[in-house]
């Protein structure tokens, strides 16, 4: 993203592949983060309204003057589809009614908090916002992520990061988040056996083996 801005700059033209983010470890390319500061709320508004509101990209995060503007990767795009999927599967086999929301915009005016998350779900009933949230991190920076949604008292935000799930916890009293070794929502998911899951690279294997454990080989 930040490449495409200097594109045709000759001045900077030059430096847009020294402002690429580096390869991640395994070759794969990263998320690109801009980051605006001191923008309105109107301002992000009517940004956010002139690009559209079905648009593929980029996504946008907003907080207190502040905004992120996030394109995605491949890497990016199928580790939330792989975990997507894999969770629609533990959805059906534990039980579990949602009502998905997806990449859903979440915006709260008073509290200048704006989000797009990278998956999300309401458990058991449409509700205002949502219960659980998903974000792909393969990268660093940008707003604090766990400071919109506390604005928005979302109770679990999951973070794929570093090869793993971490998952934050709403405090009892709203003011922030814990980090936990397992769901509060989804006390018996297997996240060892998720993450295993999602590390293979074949969509059809993936799901195949997570589906096994879930139904115990039947």
């Amino acid at each position: 993203m930040v490449a495409s801005l200097l594109t045709g700059q000759p001045p900077l033209g030059e430096l847009a592949e020294l402002l690429r983010p580096e390869p991640l470890p395994d070759g794969t390319d990263p998320e690109e983060r801009l980051i605006l500061c001191g923008l309105s709320w109107q301002r992000y508004l009517d940004l956010d309204k002139a690009l559209g509101d079905n648009r593929p990209g980029p996504r946008f995060y907003y907080l207190d003057g502040n905004l992120e503007i996030m394109t995605t990767s491949n890497e990016h795009e199928r580790i939330k589809k792989w975990i997507g999927d894999l969770l629609a599967d533990y959805f059906f086999e534990a039980g579990v009614e949602i009502v998905p929301r997806g990449q859903a915009t979440m915006r709260l005016a008073l509290k200048q908090a704006g989000a797009e998350p990278d998956e999300s779900w309401c458990l058991g009933e449409e509700k205002e916002f949502p219960d659980l949230v998903l974000e792909i991190t393969l990268t660093s920076g940008g707003v604090s992520k766990l400071e919109v949604y506390r604005r928005f008292r979302v109770p679990e935000v999951w973070f794929w990061r570093r090869d793993a799930v971490e998952i934050f916890a709403l405090l009892p009293d709203g003011f922030g988040y814990e980090q936990v070794a397992q769901s509060r929502l989804l006390p018996r998911l297997d996240l060892a056996l998720l993450e295993r899951c999602v590390r293979i690279a074949s969509w059809r294997e993936a799901r195949r083996a997570f589906r096994a454990a879930l139904t115990g080989g039947k």
